[in-house]
Formats: C-alpha cells, structure tokens, sequence
C-alpha cells in the first residue's frame, strides 16, 4: 500500500471524529416536574432557549412523557423559558444558563403552582389532557349513525388553547366602549353564573352531540347552560324583530358531506367571547369527525356593526373515551357591579 493510500484511509476513518470537533453546538435535556416531584406528563408544550447576547433563540419540545430536549444550541448564556399549557403551573424562567460546544447539560426543570393547589379538577386544561388520555387508538376509523351521517358523540374536549385568540379589529364605537371596559373590569363571566363563551365548543371542558332525527343538542360540562340546540329540520333563522336576543343565539344546521355545519344569529350584546360586538354577530361553526379520536372544528365570525373584520378560527377537539359529563350548578347568581356599570349604551 502506498502512502497516498494509507493517507486517504486515514482521512476516511478520521472524517467523522474531525466532524464531530468541528460542530460547535450542543444541546439540553431533563425532566419536568411539579412541586411535589411528580412528572408533569400530557402537557407537550415548547421550550424556548434565548441568547442573552445574541438574542437568538431555539426551541425544542417537552413531550408528553415529561422530558425535553432542545438540539442545535450554539454556545453562550441563554435563558430558559416554558409555560405548560395548564393553570396548575406558573411560568419557568431561568437565566445565565450556560451552554458549552460540544457538552450536552442536564437540567431538569421543577414547575410551581398556580392559581390553585393541583386538586382534581381545579385545571380544566390540565384535566382535559389527562382525559383525552384514556383514548386508544385514535387514528382508527370513526362510526356512522344509521343514516350513514359521522357519529359525533363523545365526550370531546379541546386540544391545544382554542380559547386563546388574536385582537378583533373594531369599530371606533365599540373600540371605545373595549377602552372603557379595560379600566373597569377584570371580571370572568362565569363567576357570576353568566356564560362564558357565545360557542361552548371554545371552552376546554367535556363535551357531548346528542344526534336526533330533527335537532342536535350541544351539551357542555361546567357552563351556565349547559346546553344549546342545532335545529336540522330545515327550519329558518326567526325574524329579528320576533326573537329575543339570546347568550348562544338561534342555530340551524345541516350537513356538507361528512361536515356538519352550523349557523348562528340572534346573539345578545353582551354575550361573552367575541369582544364588543352587536346583535348582527353572526357565527357560522363546521364540525368534522377526522378518525375516531379527532374532530376538526371551524369557526367564522363576523359583526358588520362591530368589527372591521371577519374572524377565522380552527382547532381539534379530542375524544375522551371512558368519561361522561357531570352535573354542574352555578350557585352564585349576583350581578357583577362591573358589568353593571359597563357601557353598552351610547353607540350609534
């Protein structure tokens, strides 16, 4: 063998110890927990790392075991950032953290609580993936009713923050009265026993479609009602002039396919979730079954009156095999004197 050869295989063996040298970035792993050293598992959620230098930032993903991992670091001092999709836990923030090229670090995370002490059912989100948990297989395909339409009953319950949503554009008018309403209230609506959303199917609390032959009922678990009807018997909206302005307003429904489709008029102005709004909201849901664990949910919003700007959501609702919707009461019943004071009169 010549010695050009025996330099070539050299360099060949030697390649990837020289690559590995050369890489400069490193990466972070650990364990999250809560305060009393239990895994915090079914909250995927990422974690961002930020150069306090640079201000550079990469991500990575506590998984629904409870580890993270976070690849690709360049060397420097970052800060870690994680806030879990649940109220049980406050934010973790941590500076000065220092990466070095090459070294994997440890550094298992220790969450605080929250607004609550972590009992059962103090967090709906929290509980919601505990519960959406129990489902096996959920790629399977979905059952169909009799009439060949998709079987939508559940019990469903969010995935992901479908509660959290990007500012409506308003109208100066009711921009004005949003103003107002910021410095004198705080106030969640459900605290008073009031709804908390004009369309329950926002909220992270079970969920069930009970499917008859001329009406659907939407029934949700710890809201004030608990309930609304889709009619589906080909019925119109009613006349303006005779319907009495309601929390979740009057909704029609038919089916596009495998898509269930729902209209909604005659909301009040006060009902909780869109902001400012008029009695012209008008809300058009779509409701699909994507395999047995899965529903897509759409929702389009629009206020002519109000906004400046129709509003378009989507998220997916996941099946909760094994649990059934609990009986709730609201106990409360008095008037918030925020709201009693708030100023929903003066626009044109």
């Amino acid at each position: 063998m010549t010695p050009r050869s025996i330099s070539v295989l050299l360099a060949l063996f030697l390649a990837p110890t020289f690559a590995a040298a050369m890489d400069p970035t490193t990466s972070l792993r650990g364990k999250v927990r809560d305060p009393d050293g239990r895994l915090v598992v079914q909250l995927a959620a990422p974690v961002t790392l930020r150069n306090e230098t640079t201000g550079a930032s990469v991500t990575g993903q506590l998984g629904d075991d409870g580890s993270y991992a976070v690849e690709g670091i360049a060397p420097g001092k970052y800060s870690i950032d994680l806030l879990v999709p649940a109220r049980l836990f406050t934010r973790y923030q941590r500076t000065g953290v220092v990466m070095e090229a090459g070294k994997q670090l440890q550094q298992d995370i220790t969450l605080t609580w929250g607004m609550n002490l972590g009992t059962v059912g103090d967090d709906p989100l929290k509980q919601s993936a505990d519960l959406r948990a129990r489902t096996r297989n959920v790629d399977a395909p979905f059952k169909r009713l009799p009439d060949g339409k998709p079987d939508l009953s559940g019990p469903w319950i969010n995935i992901g923050d479908a509660v959290t949503r990007p500012p409506i554009p308003l109208q100066p008018w009711a921009q004005k009265i949003a103003d107002q309403l910021a410095k004198i209230t705080q106030d969640n609506p459900g605290a008073y026993c009031l709804p908390q959303v004009a369309i329950p199917s926002l909220m992270h609390y079970p969920q069930r479609f009970v499917q008859g032959p001329d009406r659907i009922v939407h029934m949700i678990e710890d809201m004030d009602p608990g309930f609304r009807q889709f009619f589906m018997d080909g019925r119109s909206h009613p006349d303006p002039d005779e319907w009495n302005p309601a929390w979740y307003g009057h909704s029609v429904g038919h089916w596009e396919g495998d898509t269930l489709v729902v209209d909604t008029v005659g909301f009040n102005e006060i009902t909780p979730g869109f902001g400012v709004h008029s009695e012209a909201l008008h809300v058009v849901e779509r409701y699909t079954r994507l395999n047995h664990g899965r529903l897509k949910v759409e929702m389009f919003a629009e206020d002519p009156e109000a906004w400046t700007a129709t509003q378009h959501h989507s998220w997916t609702m996941g099946l909760a095999e094994g649990t059934e919707i609990v009986e709730f009461t609201c106990a409360e019943g008095y008037e918030s004197k925020a709201m009693q004071r708030a100023p929903w009169k003066g626009r044109p």
